[in-house]
C-alpha cells in the first residue's frame, strides 16, 4: 500500500493544485446583516457598468451569452446574446424588452422574468425572501480572476433549494450562482468566465439582429387570495405566496389554459389549470432544478411547473380539487 501511495502522490499533487481552494465552512448571518448583504448584491447588479462571457448550465445543457449592461439607480440598459445554437438576442431599456428568435410567434414576458436574469438574481425585498431561507457566509475563492466571498441561502423547510451565491467583493455584484439539488449536488449553473466591471462603450449596447418588441404583462400582482370558481383550493406549501393570475394561450394549445402564479420571494411556482387533456401523461418529472407535476381528476388537469423539490410541485398540484 505505501508503494501505491508513493507512486501515485505526484498526481495527487497535480490534481490538488486544480482543486477549488475556498471551503466552504458556512456561518449564518444575523437578519440585519442577511438583509445588507442581500441588497448590495441587488442593487450592484442594477447599477454597474460591466461587459463580460458567462455560462449557464443545466441539465445537459450548456449555453454561452455575451453581456453588456450600464445601469443606474433610475434606469438599465442591457444587450445580452446567445454565442451557442440558434442565434437569439435580448435587449432591455427599462421596462423595454425586444428580443430577436429563430421563431417567429408572439412573445411575452413576465416584469420580474425580465428583470432577473443572471447576475440579478435577487429581488428587492430582501426581507420575504429571508422568511423562507438562511443566508450563511462560506469562504472565499477567485471567480473569472476576481476574488468572491461566498454565500448561501439555506432553506428553512425542504420545499425549495438551496442557492449558493459567489459575490465579488469589491462591487457586490454575483459572479457565480449555483442551485443544488436534493443531495446538494449543483443542478444549474450560471457563472462568468470573463467580465470587465467599468465605464462601457455604448456602442456596445447596439442590437446587431433585427429585434421585434416583447409584450411586459405589467400587472405585478399582489398578495391576496386567488379567486377560481371551478377549483377549490387547499392547503399549499408554506412559505409560498399566491401573486397572481393570468389567462393565457400556450404553445401546442387550443384552449386558453388559467396560470396560477406564487412565490417565496426568490423562485416562483406556476400552477395551470385546464380542461382534461386524452394525451397528456400524468406524473412527475424534471429537468435540472425545474421539476412538474402533472394530474387530471374529474376531467380536468392541474400542471405544477417550479424550480423546486419534487415535493414541492406535488403538493401543490394535489391542493387544487374541482369543485
Amino acid at each position: 500500500m505505501s508503494d501505491l501511495l508513493s507512486r501515485l502522490k505526484p498526481l495527487v499533487l497535480c490534481i490538488s493544485l486544480f482543486l477549488p481552494v475556498g471551503a466552504w465552512a458556512a456561518a449564518e448571518l444575523n437578519n440585519a446583516d442577511a438583509v445588507i448583504v442581500l441588497n448590495r448584491m441587488s442593487a450592484a447588479a442594477k447599477q454597474n457598468d460591466f461587459q463580460g462571457l458567462f455560462t449557464h448550465q443545466h441539465g445537459d445543457s450548456t449555453e454561452t451569452f455575451r453581456i453588456v449592461h450600464v445601469g443606474s439607480e433610475s434606469l438599465e440598459i442591457e444587450r445580452r446574446e446567445s454565442l451557442d445554437g440558434p442565434r437569439r438576442e435580448y435587449y432591455r431599456k427599462g421596462d423595454q424588452v425586444s428580443v430577436y428568435l429563430p421563431s417567429k410567434r408572439a412573445v411575452s414576458l413576465d416584469r420580474r422574468f425580465s428583470s432577473k436574469l443572471f447576475p440579478q438574481h435577487l429581488p428587492e425585498n430582501a426581507d420575504f425572501v429571508l422568511l423562507n431561507y438562511r443566508l450563511k457566509k462560506g469562504g472565499m475563492e477567485r471567480v473569472a480572476g476576481l476574488n468572491a466571498q461566498i454565500y448561501e441561502l439555506e432553506p428553512r423547510d425542504i420545499f425549495r433549494f438551496p442557492l449558493r451565491l459567489w459575490m465579488h467583493t469589491d462591487s457586490g455584484l454575483i459572479l457565480k450562482s449555483e442551485r443544488l439539488g436534493p443531495y446538494a449536488q449543483p443542478v444549474e449553473l450560471f457563472v462568468f468566465s470573463a467580465l470587465a466591471l467599468g465605464k462601457v462603450d455604448r456602442a456596445l449596447l447596439n442590437p446587431v439582429n433585427p429585434l421585434r418588441p416583447v409584450v411586459i404583462e405589467s400587472n405585478q400582482g399582489a398578495v391576496s387570495e386567488p379567486v377560481e370558481p371551478a377549483w377549490a383550493i387547499g392547503h399549499l406549501p408554506r412559505g409560498f405566496r399566491f401573486m397572481k393570475s393570468i389567462q393565457r394561450t400556450l404553445v401546442g394549445k387550443e384552449m386558453p389554459v388559467v396560470q396560477h402564479l406564487y412565490s417565496d420571494g426568490l423562485v416562483t411556482v406556476s400552477v395551470f389549470l385546464e380542461p382534461a387533456v386524452a394525451e397528456a401523461k400524468e406524473g412527475a418529472s424534471h429537468q435540472g432544478a425545474m421539476h412538474m407535476q402533472v394530474r387530471q381528476i374529474n376531467g380536468k388537469m392541474v400542471t405544477v411547473l417550479g424550480e423546486v423539490p419534487a415535493e414541492t410541485v406535488k403538493a401543490f398540484a394535489f391542493a387544487f380539487q374541482p369543485r
